[in-house]
């Protein structure tokens, strides 16, 4: 039995690297800007030791577009670009490995849980093909590098309750992933404060004590940082309390009609903000989101597909409601999601995932007949096709989403760059200029030491205007632009002049639709 056990672990673990690998620079077809940015970041750390703007070495987190996201993954990267250059495949590789060291540590995790080979196997099967898991896999998200991390000092935490020495670990892992991204700087220090409470019986020893203080020693910079404008950043867009949560509580304060006192009793930010959190908590045990429509945003899932499987629906109700011991710990590591406006927060609430798997396992636990067992995995692998198929024409269908076209267009501008003294191109799919320092690639030194160089700051935003010879346009300002001779503009379609604008060339998305026109105005 132990040999089949074997095989099928080794099996789990071909679909789960085969369907994380393959083709990984062109699934997505496209790097969004997030990745984009990742990679350039890496590679200018590799050749000057700065970031493109300049700073050396950043610790917490790195500025980016003015998102301030962690700088861990930069550091991950650096290897792979080192070995393979700067390109698709080399930046996307390390979530590959890292959701792939993901799927095993589910395996370890569910065994060391309900000390049953079975439930561990099926435990890593559903880490290595739900879509919640795979997805992230696939592209330079944060959260795969937290997940891994988080789920690794998960693992050993649990193991150091029977092998004390673990803890080690544990808080090495717990440790590191709070430089990872910004939810488990919120949710590991809050879980650990939760297990010290509840397992303090168990964890009155001194391993477990100087376990801590390590973790303690890798935490308190990272927690005093949160306080910093940086870090900070990111909450004031997607935080529940922002601007325009404010902006709508004063406007409900200002129409309403009744008694003043009974105005601040109702519009006030402890009451919005309490309400939010709770619709918030209760969308993400929503079964909709959860296993039908997934997130709207089309960067975190295809359209219209689920983040877990529907045969996996009452296994996970049934089986949450039974473990109840993993409760707590799961609203714990989705409070930071449930801090956060917008669709369902899919990538945010990955650090969740092992609960999720976990909560699954236990609930295909209460199928007592092995033919019905059987049945959920099968009905499972014939989801996962259908999924997998949708992908695959998501990628076609989709391409815009992943703004596919800039690396085409880039190459495209290559050829003309020596025949034109300006080159105008259209901000329409963002941040035009990070992705011409990807492509090309360009010398981050050239760059950080460029005199053209104009940027500004403004709606929490760092906006690049031009570099070198080119100029990046808002695409609704284009059709008012008078262009000098010699001039080559990039743009959106048929948004130019055809007084004395030539087209020249263009590029399109995968599905055949125009993304840029090459303009010449000689």
């Amino acid at each position: 039995m132990k040999n089949v056990h074997k095989i099928i672990f080794i099996i789990i673990l071909l679909l789960a690297g085969f369907f994380r690998f393959w083709n990984l620079a062109s699934l997505p077809s496209g790097l969004n800007w997030d990745e984009i940015s990742h990679g350039y970041n890496a590679y200018s750390l590799l050749k000057t030791g700065k970031d493109q703007w300049g700073q050396s070495w950043p610790i917490f987190n790195f500025r980016a577009y003015g998102d301030y996201p962690t700088a861990a993954n930069l550091y991950f990267t650096l290897p792979s670009i080192a070995l393979f250059g700067l390109n698709a495949f080399s930046i996307r590789l390390p979530a590959a490995i890292f959701g792939l060291l993901f799927v095993v540590f589910n395996y370890f995790l569910a065994k060391l849980i309900f000390k049953n080979e079975k439930l561990a196997l099926f435990n890593m099967f559903l880490a290595a093909l739900s879509p919640w898991a795979l997805f992230p896999s696939r592209g330079v998200f944060q959260s795969n590098l937290a997940q891994f991390f988080f789920i690794a000092g998960l693992y050993y935490f649990y193991k150091s309750l029977l092998k004390p020495n673990s803890a080690y670990l544990s808080a090495l892992f717990f440790g590191v992933s709070l430089y990872s991204y910004h939810n488990t700087r919120i949710a590991v220090p809050l879980l650990i404060f939760y297990f010290i409470i509840y397992y303090w019986r168990q964890l009155k020893n001194r391993t477990h004590l100087y376990a801590l203080i390590i973790f303690l020693f890798l935490a308190i910079p990272n927690l005093l940082n949160l306080f910093s404008p940086e870090s900070r950043a990111r909450n004031r867009w997607v935080g529940i309390i922002n601007p325009n949560s404010i902006n709508l509580i004063n406007e409900k304060r200002r129409l309403f009609e009744g008694p003043a006192l009974l105005n601040r009793a109702l519009n006030n930010k402890v009451l919005y903000f309490s309400n939010q959190l709770l619709g918030n908590y209760l969308n993400l045990f929503n079964p909709f989101p959860l296993f039908f429509t997934g997130s709207q945003n089309y960067q975190f899932n295809p359209p219209g597909t689920g983040l877990l499987f529907v045969i996996l629906l009452p296994l996970f109700y049934f089986g949450l409601f039974r473990l109840r011991q993993f409760f707590i710990p799961l609203l714990i590591t989705l409070l930071p999601a449930a801090l956060t406006v917008g669709d369902f927060p899919s990538i945010r609430a990955t650090i969740a995932l092992p609960f999720y798997f976990l909560a699954i396992s236990y609930g295909a636990s209460l199928i007592k007949k092995n033919k019905y067992f059987y049945l959920v995995i099968w009905i499972f692998l014939l989801e996962f096709l259908i999924y997998w198929s949708k992908y695959l024409k998501y990628n076609q269908n989709y391409s815009q989403n992943w703004q596919y076209g800039y690396q085409e267009m880039v190459a495209k501008l290559k050829e003309n760059y020596s025949s034109y003294e300006k080159i105008y191109i259209t901000k329409k799919y963002g941040e035009a200029h990070e992705f011409i320092l990807f492509y090309w690639p360009w010398d981050p030194e050239k760059y950080q030491n460029d005199p053209n160089l104009n940027w500004d700051f403004h709606a929490d935003w760092y906006w690049v205007n031009a570099f070198d010879k080119f100029i990046f346009v808002n695409d609704w300002e284009i059709a008012d632009l008078t262009l000098p001779p010699n001039s080559l503009l990039i743009t959106s379609p048929n948004n130019y002049s055809k007084n004395n604008g030539k087209l020249i060339n263009s590029v399109n998305f995968l599905n055949n639709q125009k993304a840029f026109e090459f303009i010449s105005y000689e």
